[in-house]
Protein backbone atom coordinates (compact mmCIF):
# COMPACT_ATOMS: atom_id res chain seq x y z
CA UNK A 1 0.00 0.00 0.00
CA UNK A 2 2.60 2.13 0.85
CA UNK A 3 5.39 0.67 -0.47
CA UNK A 4 7.50 0.94 2.88
CA UNK A 5 7.87 4.49 3.06
CA UNK A 6 5.19 5.46 5.44
CA UNK A 7 6.30 9.27 5.71
CA UNK A 8 3.12 10.03 4.29
CA UNK A 9 1.19 7.84 6.68
CA UNK A 10 2.99 9.27 9.52
CA UNK A 11 2.57 13.17 8.45
CA UNK A 12 -1.05 12.88 8.19
CA UNK A 13 -1.04 11.31 11.83
CA UNK A 14 0.57 13.89 13.09
CA UNK A 15 -1.05 16.73 11.20
CA UNK A 16 -5.16 15.26 12.41
CA UNK A 17 -3.60 14.60 15.73
CA UNK A 18 -2.03 18.36 16.02
CA UNK A 19 -5.45 19.45 15.15
CA UNK A 20 -7.45 17.39 17.22
CA UNK A 21 -5.11 19.06 19.99
CA UNK A 22 -5.74 22.68 18.74
CA UNK A 23 -9.39 21.89 18.53
CA UNK A 24 -9.78 20.14 22.52
CA UNK A 25 -7.50 20.17 24.73
CA UNK A 26 -4.79 22.71 24.09
CA UNK A 27 -7.69 25.14 24.12
CA UNK A 28 -7.06 26.56 27.60
CA UNK A 29 -9.77 29.48 27.17
CA UNK A 30 -12.64 27.02 26.33
CA UNK A 31 -13.62 27.16 29.77
CA UNK A 32 -13.86 30.48 30.77
CA UNK A 33 -15.41 31.30 27.36
CA UNK A 34 -17.56 28.86 28.27
CA UNK A 35 -18.48 30.02 31.20
CA UNK A 36 -18.85 33.70 29.91
CA UNK A 37 -20.77 32.63 27.15
CA UNK A 38 -23.40 30.73 29.76
CA UNK A 39 -23.28 34.22 31.80
CA UNK A 40 -23.97 36.39 29.41
CA UNK A 41 -27.10 34.17 28.26
CA UNK A 42 -28.73 34.34 31.10
CA UNK A 43 -31.76 36.28 31.24
CA UNK A 44 -30.36 38.28 34.66
CA UNK A 45 -27.63 39.62 33.02
CA UNK A 46 -28.78 42.87 31.15
CA UNK A 47 -30.14 44.07 34.96
CA UNK A 48 -27.25 42.82 36.63
CA UNK A 49 -24.93 45.00 33.76
CA UNK A 50 -27.18 47.97 34.31
CA UNK A 51 -26.49 47.61 38.20
CA UNK A 52 -23.04 47.50 37.87
CA UNK A 53 -23.04 50.32 35.21
CA UNK A 54 -25.12 52.58 37.72
CA UNK A 55 -22.08 51.55 40.73
CA UNK A 56 -18.86 52.76 38.38
CA UNK A 57 -20.73 55.83 37.27
CA UNK A 58 -21.24 56.68 40.52
CA UNK A 59 -17.86 56.28 41.68
CA UNK A 60 -16.77 58.02 39.08
CA UNK A 61 -18.60 61.33 39.46
CA UNK A 62 -17.89 60.73 42.99
CA UNK A 63 -13.84 60.72 42.26
CA UNK A 64 -14.52 63.25 39.50
CA UNK A 65 -16.01 66.08 42.47
CA UNK A 66 -14.20 64.78 45.56
CA UNK A 67 -10.52 64.93 43.65
CA UNK A 68 -10.82 68.51 42.46
CA UNK A 69 -11.72 69.66 45.08
CA UNK A 70 -9.95 73.23 45.99
CA UNK A 71 -8.74 72.21 49.16
CA UNK A 72 -6.14 69.89 47.15
CA UNK A 73 -5.47 72.40 44.29
CA UNK A 74 -1.66 73.15 45.84
CA UNK A 75 -1.34 69.28 45.92
CA UNK A 76 -2.20 68.57 42.69
CA UNK A 77 -4.02 68.91 38.99
CA UNK A 78 -6.56 66.20 37.62
CA UNK A 79 -6.37 64.58 34.49
CA UNK A 80 -8.99 64.63 32.49
CA UNK A 81 -10.60 60.87 32.54
CA UNK A 82 -13.83 59.58 31.54
CA UNK A 83 -13.52 55.71 32.89
CA UNK A 84 -14.78 53.88 35.79
CA UNK A 85 -11.72 52.47 37.07
CA UNK A 86 -8.92 54.97 37.31
CA UNK A 87 -7.68 58.37 36.62
CA UNK A 88 -4.37 59.78 36.93
CA UNK A 89 -3.38 62.64 39.17
CA UNK A 90 -0.34 65.11 38.77
CA UNK A 91 1.68 65.80 42.08
CA UNK A 92 2.98 69.65 42.02
CA UNK A 93 5.07 69.31 44.93
CA UNK A 94 6.26 65.48 45.83
CA UNK A 95 8.14 62.83 43.78
CA UNK A 96 5.44 60.44 42.90
CA UNK A 97 7.25 56.95 43.76
CA UNK A 98 8.19 58.23 47.20
CA UNK A 99 4.35 59.75 47.87
CA UNK A 100 3.47 55.80 46.51
CA UNK A 101 5.74 54.35 49.01
CA UNK A 102 5.25 56.46 51.88
CA UNK A 103 1.59 55.85 51.75
CA UNK A 104 1.47 52.42 51.01
CA UNK A 105 4.23 52.46 54.32
CA UNK A 106 1.98 54.99 56.69
CA UNK A 107 -1.12 54.74 55.82
CA UNK A 108 -1.84 51.10 54.01
CA UNK A 109 -3.23 52.97 50.70
CA UNK A 110 -1.55 51.16 46.94
CA UNK A 111 -1.40 53.94 44.50
CA UNK A 112 1.00 53.56 41.11
CA UNK A 113 3.52 55.95 40.40
CA UNK A 114 3.89 56.89 36.70
CA UNK A 115 7.07 58.84 36.25
CA UNK A 116 8.13 61.38 38.56
CA UNK A 117 5.05 63.47 39.09
CA UNK A 118 1.61 61.67 38.49
CA UNK A 119 -0.14 58.79 40.74
CA UNK A 120 -2.81 56.47 38.86
CA UNK A 121 -5.97 55.78 41.67
CA UNK A 122 -7.46 52.98 40.52
CA UNK A 123 -11.14 53.24 42.23
CA UNK A 124 -13.65 50.54 40.16
CA UNK A 125 -12.80 48.69 43.19
CA UNK A 126 -13.47 51.23 46.09
CA UNK A 127 -16.82 51.96 47.81
CA UNK A 128 -18.14 55.58 46.61
CA UNK A 129 -18.13 56.89 50.35
CA UNK A 130 -14.39 55.86 50.44
CA UNK A 131 -13.57 58.41 48.30
CA UNK A 132 -13.15 61.60 50.01
CA UNK A 133 -11.20 59.55 52.64
CA UNK A 134 -8.79 58.39 50.06
CA UNK A 135 -7.91 61.95 48.45
CA UNK A 136 -7.77 62.82 51.96
CA UNK A 137 -5.29 60.82 52.49
CA UNK A 138 -3.19 61.25 49.45
CA UNK A 139 -3.06 64.83 50.57
CA UNK A 140 -1.73 64.18 54.37
CA UNK A 141 0.67 61.98 52.56
CA UNK A 142 1.66 64.59 50.55
CA UNK A 143 1.88 66.99 53.38
CA UNK A 144 3.83 64.63 55.33
CA UNK A 145 6.63 64.39 52.93
CA UNK A 146 6.53 68.40 51.94
CA UNK A 147 7.21 68.54 56.17
CA UNK A 148 10.10 66.16 56.13
CA UNK A 149 12.50 68.19 53.48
Amino acid sequence: MFNGDTAPLFDALERKTAGCIRGTISNASHLSQTILLNSMQDPKNPGEKKEKLAILMARAKRVQAVSKDSKYAEAWEVYPFNSGYFMCIRLKTVDAETLRVHLLDRYGVGLISLGEANLRVAFSCMEEGDVEKLFDTIFQGVKDLENSR
